[in-house]
C-alpha cells in the first residue's frame, strides 16, 4: 500500500472520533445534571424534615414545662417554617399512619390542657415538590410528666 493510498482511507476518522467523544462528554454532563437536581431535591427534603423535628421538639418541650399550650400558635409557627405542611396533636399514643383507630380518633385543637402523666403524638405532613401524590411524615410521641 502506498502512503497516498492509507491517508484516504484514514480521512474523516478524526472527525469521526471527536464526534464520538463529544456525545459521551453530552451523555456525561447530562448525568451530572440530573445527578446535582437530585441531590438539591434530597437537601429541600432533609430540611424540611430538619424543620419538622425542630418545631415538634419545641411543642413537646412546651407541654413538659406548661399544662397550657396554644396549638393554634403552633400551627402557625409549623406553616412558617414548612409551607404547605399540616400537624395534628393527638393525645394519645397513636400511629400517624393509622389516625382512623380508636386511638387517634380525636385530635387536639386551640388550646388544649395537657395532663400529668399524659400521652402526646404530635403528626406533621407536608407535600413533597417533586412527587405531591407522596406525602411526607414525621412524627413523635412522648410521655408527658412534671415534677
Amino acid at each position: 500500500m502506498t502512503p497516498v493510498t492509507s491517508a484516504r482511507r484514514q480521512s474523516g476518522s478524526f472527525i469521526l472520533e471527536a464526534l464520538i467523544s463529544l456525545l459521551l462528554f453530552a451523555v456525561a454532563l447530562m448525568g451530572l445534571m440530573a445527578l446535582s437536581a437530585q441531590g438539591l431535591n434530597q437537601v429541600g427534603q432533609s430540611k424540611a424534615r430538619n424543620d419538622a423535628s425542630y418545631i415538634v421538639g419545641e411543642l413537646l418541650a412546651e407541654m413538659w414545662v406548661s399544662s397550657n399550650v396554644n396549638l393554634t400558635t403552633w400551627a402557625t409557627q409549623l406553616q412558617t417554617a414548612i409551607p404547605g405542611a399540616t400537624g395534628t396533636v393527638y393525645l394519645s399514643t397513636c400511629d400517624c399512619a393509622d389516625t382512623g383507630s380508636n386511638a387517634c380518633a380525636s385530635a387536639a385543637t386551640g388550646s388544649v390542657s395537657v395532663a400529668n402523666p399524659q400521652p402526646v403524638t404530635v403528626c406533621v405532613t407536608w407535600a413533597d415538590r417533586k412527587d405531591p401524590s407522596n406525602p411526607r411524615r414525621y412524627q413523635a410521641s412522648s410521655m408527658i410528666t412534671r415534677n
